[in-house]
């Protein structure tokens, strides 16, 4: 992922892992929002960054392993969502921890829901343009094809995974 300090401004030339990417515009002024990055990694996780904020990554077995909202990091952590947020302490850098009870997870998960959802709806409805993108395999379309599957097969039932790292597995990364 890239830093949180940055804007993730480059996120199609510098997001190499995800080997088939595509960077989004809504089409109507609007919906002036910033433009979205999906991509998928060849192992298949799949990562949003809707802008710099929010942004949802998933592991290989489509759980939600970690990402960015409001301004902090979330990572997966034994099937819970924990909040890592960053302060000075001393001239050291300092992650205070905080874990979301089930009223707050809830809640993420519907407005990840949310996201996820008008973003399917844009793509359907050819309310985006794809501003860039990098395919590995196949056209752009159908990486947007793929993105749509994937959001149908998975918004409505998304877990939180146990580790944060992509291959959702303990001791890996």
């Amino acid at each position: 992922m890239a830093k949180q300090q940055q804007d993730r401004e480059d996120m199609l030339r510098e997001a190499t892992a995800l080997v088939n990417r595509v960077e989004l515009r809504a089409l109507h002024a609007s919906d002036a929002k910033d433009p979205v990055v999906v991509g998928f990694r060849r192992d298949g996780s799949v990562s949003f960054y809707f802008g710099a904020d929010p942004v949802y990554q998933f592991n290989v077995e489509h759980g939600f392993r970690r990402g960015y909202y409001q301004g902090t990091l979330l990572k997966a952590e034994n099937g819970k969502i924990v909040q890592l947020t960053q302060s000075r302490d001393s001239g050291q850098l300092v992650f205070q921890r905080h874990e979301f009870d089930a009223s707050a997870t809830s809640a993420y998960l519907e407005c990840m829901k949310r996201d996820l959802i008008e973003l399917k709806e844009a793509c359907q409805s050819s309310a985006v343009e794809i501003v860039g993108a990098v395919v590995e395999q196949g056209t752009e379309n159908e990486l947007i094809d793929r993105i749509v599957g994937w959001i149908n097969e998975h918004a409505d039932s998304i877990a939180i995974a146990a580790v944060p790292n992509v291959t959702g597995k303990r001791g890996r990364r």
